[in-house]
């Protein structure tokens, strides 16, 4: 995928020096994260050697961590905090997946270096963030690219749990990044190869049942109903669209709300029904409520099919092309 202009400040919001206080906060001292990371590895190292390599990890700023770099993090993982940015880049429910496009570039080129990227799981989510970008720049076959380049980085060891920590206490994969993986190929094949999307659809329905976070599990079971919902209005079967949106409690994130009211009302405005318009405006209100752009401007274009209202029209325009989302925009202008 080509760079797109935009700001690179050549400053990571986090370095080697800001992880290795982090470690020494949570442990006590240098003294004893050597001691963990001697442990793990059978005391086959000096502890005396490893917390010498931790000091000149220390000084490593941005660049590759080496050796001592790649243990540590595979051992300790990126820190909850970090953790939760760098997830934030690639969910598509994050209200960081709501800024323009450019922005959204900007801070994955600036999150996507060492320490973060020694981490499978910081290395998944970017991946995801990238592949995300490709998507709403319209860019299938480069979104696809981006997923199967980090295939190894997005796959499960055996014995890993759903957090991505495996039972020897390594970090790997966290689950959620192996969903948006999925939903993303579901996502191209629904565009390319319907046929391909309910195996893949499959796959991913046990694997959201495993997600701890109950806003998460809620907002990735949404964007599931959407996927098989739109497969059902594919084929005009728009009374069993509805009956999947039905079926998603109406309370909850809104993100998941705004989807169930704007599919409702999409496959009730299909079907003939006079109360359409109804749940396209709850579905304005929901994505208002929780600063959903994209869903906002997706419900605005939805009412303004049903009403026939030029101005919903303009507006959910206008809101694809603040957030530079060729997707939207190629979506409206239809």
């Amino acid at each position: 995928m080509a760079r797109r202009p935009g700001h690179d400040s050549g400053q990571a919001g986090f370095d080697w020096a800001d992880y290795i206080d982090h470690l020494v906060a949570i442990s006590g001292s240098l003294v004893a994260v050597a001691d963990k990371l001697c442990a793990s590895r059978g005391y086959k190292d000096d502890i005396g050697s490893v917390e010498r390599a931790l000091r000149r990890l220390r000084t490593r700023k941005t660049a590759p961590g080496g050796t001592w770099g790649t243990r540590v993090v595979a051992l300790f993982g990126l820190p909850t905090a970090i953790d939760e940015r760098v997830r934030q880049l690639g969910q598509y429910h994050s209200r960081l997946a709501e800024l323009p496009v450019s922005m959204c570039e900007d801070l994955v080129r600036v999150w996507d270096k060492p320490p973060i990227t020694e981490a499978r799981a910081g290395r998944a989510w970017l991946a995801v963030a990238r592949a995300s970008i490709a998507l709403r720049l319209a860019q299938l076959d480069d979104a696809i690219a981006i997923v199967d380049r980090a295939r190894a980085d997005l796959s499960s060891a055996p014995g890993t749990s759903a957090s991505g920590t495996s039972a020897s206490g390594v970090v790997g994969t966290p689950l959620p990044a192996r969903i948006e993986a999925i939903l993303i190929r579901a996502y191209v094949a629904s565009r390319t190869n319907l046929a391909a999307v309910p195996a893949l659809l499959d796959e991913t329905a046990p694997l959201i049942d495993r997600v701890d976070d109950p806003h998460d599990r809620a907002c990735l079971r949404a964007r599931l109903a959407d996927h098989r919902a739109y497969e059902l209005n594919q084929r005009g079967d728009h009374a069993a669209a509805e009956a999947i949106y039905r079926a998603m409690p109406d309370e909850g994130p809104t993100f998941a709300r705004t989807r169930r009211a704007n599919g409702i009302a999409y496959a009730r405005w299909k079907r003939g029904e006079p109360d359409a318009a109804q749940f396209a405006l709850a579905a304005i209100e929901h994505a208002g409520d929780g600063g959903h752009l994209r869903g906002r401007a997706m419900a605005l274009r939805n009412y303004a099919r049903i009403a026939s209202d030029a101005d919903a029209q303009a507006r959910a325009v206008a809101i694809a092309q603040h957030l530079e989302d060729e997707t939207l925009l190629g979506r409206f202008r239809r």
